[in-house]
């Protein structure tokens, strides 16, 4: 008898007289009103400013700590017309940060070296590698180090002696003893308030090209007025989706308006990634179109060979050069995913044969390709529900990515220190280097440092969040664009509302597709109204017997198809009804 995913379901309450005052303040269903209060805007000016954000919530950038400084030494080299060498990091969020200073820089006519680290020969961030490969095309008067820097004391220290000005905006957490020399904007090492801890190293660098702006502005500076900060929004949203940043706050303001951007004026570098991911021109992009279209494809060139093509594709003038480097991408991303398909069949044959019964998950592999590794320990997070470290060789080391979905890996592996070489990175996402011969002994630590914490800090048992149970007669479009209009965009803090609609049963013509017929579309009947349609991801083996009610759990949603738009139901889980 099939089953659905034995998790927890878990039906979210609010106080519902305070719903309703809610609903009736802003004009909203109480439904919505519903979702609001359960994600803490219980207050009307709180809840305003979430459902309808406005640019104007922005707050002043020299709220962040060092940011005077910081102009003030970017402006005095501007001015100078120094040679400025910027260092970015290889994900997206570095990509994105590298082409929006790179951007404005040219529109001062300053013409910036920019550097990506070239992961298998120079590793990550500001490493000593790419610090000589710089200094080997020319010695700078300025290093902006973007999205790297925090951890990188030696590599500052060396660049200072030298003479050279170094600036970091970066926004990932202090490993080491102490923070390096030079001016730093890195919100998690002094107090801020939570708009501004949330964000990530694009979000900061938009800070930064803001506070600089305003001070060009005050000086009289025509170029600063001729410069409409709000069109660098989309590549703002692009390194904050992916990088998983809360949609709250100020980064709700620049996803929410960066994703419009995508469809009204999109810069040629954009244009060209959406047409290769199958995005049509005008087509409103979400949050998951970047999560899983685009996202990938940008990353792809940094995992496989080199970032600065995506870099040049964010800067690119015209359509037809942007084409180029999107397609030649877009080849890169096809070899990613066979490459990827083979390494996630590979370490889940490892976890069920070895590891299947540890608290976590660390798996090395020297013939793994070291770019697809921080995909696969997502994959196996969301596959075993443990903390995973997934690594491959590089340079004579075991290096990889560590991903989590509930326990914090800054914490777990700060008790694992002297096994590794070097680490760092966030709560859910970390990047790890020890030695091979160390490998099984950092295993031990890492699994008794999980029971350790298991021990102090109640871990949840997986569950999901139900917000509302919704009759099936209440859903249609009005309500669909609500959801839309209002709750968008999805991701972290702000996660797609889960429903619930009991006692119902699919119709006979469900229909299995894909690879192995994984996938279901499915169909509920309604009377005189028109059935509801919906789609089940990779849930075909569970799908419900014909003759007994079930309860499931869905997302609403807007769907594109063929130029026309439509309600679709998605299927997270089921189970028969009471």
């Amino acid at each position: 008898m099939a089953e659905g995913r034995r998790v927890k379901w878990k039906f979210l309450d609010c106080d519902w007289d305070q719903r309703d005052h809610l609903a009736g303040k802003l004009g909203i269903s109480k439904v919505l009103s519903a979702i609001l209060f359960q994600r803490g805007l219980e207050e009307i000016t709180d809840a305003e400013r979430f459902i309808a954000p406005k640019i104007s919530d922005l707050n002043d950038p020299f709220l962040l700590k060092n940011m005077d400084s910081a102009v003030a030494l970017f402006d005095r080299h501007v001015q100078r017309k120094s040679v400025i060498s910027i260092i970015g990091d290889y994900d997206v969020d570095g990509i994105t940060s590298t082409a929006l200073l790179v951007d404005i820089l040219r529109q001062f006519n300053i013409w910036p070296q920019y550097f990506v680290p070239r992961r298998f020969s120079e590793g990550y961030g500001m490493s000593k590698e790419i610090v000589r490969r710089m200094l080997r095309k020319s010695k700078p008067d300025l290093v902006v180090a973007l999205d790297c820097g925090t951890n990188s004391v030696d590599e500052i220290h060396f660049l200072i002696k030298k003479g050279i000005d170094v600036l970091v905006i970066d926004h990932h957490t202090l490993t080491v003893d102490r923070t390096p020399d030079g001016i730093m904007i890195n919100p998690h090492l002094s107090e801020h308030n939570i708009s501004l801890r949330s964000m990530c190293a694009v979000g900061l660098v938009f800070k930064f090209v803001h506070a600089f702006l305003k001070h060009r502005r005050g000086q009289g500076d025509e170029r600063a007025f001729a410069i409409r900060l709000k069109s660098y929004f989309d590549i703002v949203a692009l390194g904050t989706i992916a990088d998983m940043m809360p949609i709250r706050h100020e980064n709700r303001v620049i996803v929410k308006y960066g994703l419009q951007s995508f469809a009204k004026e999109r810069r040629p570098g954009l244009d060209a990634l959406c047409i290769v991911a199958n995005i049509p021109s005008g087509q409103v992009i979400t949050q998951a179109d970047v999560s899983f279209k685009l996202a990938p494809r940008i990353n792809v060139s940094g995992r496989l060979s080199d970032a600065l093509l995506p870099v040049e594709l964010l800067l690119a003038d015209n359509i037809s050069e942007a084409m180029a480097k999107a397609k030649k991408i877009d080849t890169m991303n096809r070899e990613r995913q066979r490459i990827e398909h083979d390494v996630i069949f590979e370490a889940k044959k490892m976890v069920q044969e070895h590891y299947r019964d540890d608290p976590g998950i660390v798996l090395f592999n020297p013939s793994w390709h070291s770019g697809v590794v921080g995909i696969i320990a997502g994959k196996l997070v969301r596959e075993y529900g443990r903390p995973t470290i997934v690594m491959s060789q590089e340079r004579g080391m075991a290096k990889g990515s560590g991903r989590s979905a509930n326990i914090n890996l800054v914490d777990i592996l700060g008790e694992c220190a002297t096994h590794m070489k070097d680490w760092g990175g966030h709560k859910m996402a970390v990047g790890v280097a020890l030695k091979p011969e160390n490998v099984d002994t950092f295993r031990d630590a890492f699994n008794q440092a999980i029971l350790r914490f298991r021990e102090t800090v109640q871990v949840a048992e997986e569950e999901i969040e139900i917000v509302y149970v919704l009759n099936k007669d209440d859903i249609d479009d009005f309500f669909a664009k609500e959801l839309e209009n209002y709750l968008q965009p999805y991701g972290q803090q702000n996660e797609e509302p889960i429903f619930c609609i009991r006692n119902v049963r699919f119709a006979s013509s469900a229909e299995f597709f894909g690879v192995d017929k994984k996938h279901f579309r499915f169909w509920i009947e309604r009377k005189n109204k028109p059935w509801l349609s919906g789609i089940a991801w990779d849930m075909a083996s569970h799908f419900p017997d014909r003759n007994r009610d079930i309860d499931i759990l869905i997302c609403i949603s807007i769907d594109f198809w063929n130029g026309g738009r439509f309600l679709l139901l998605r299927l997270i889980d089921w189970r028969y009804s009471s």
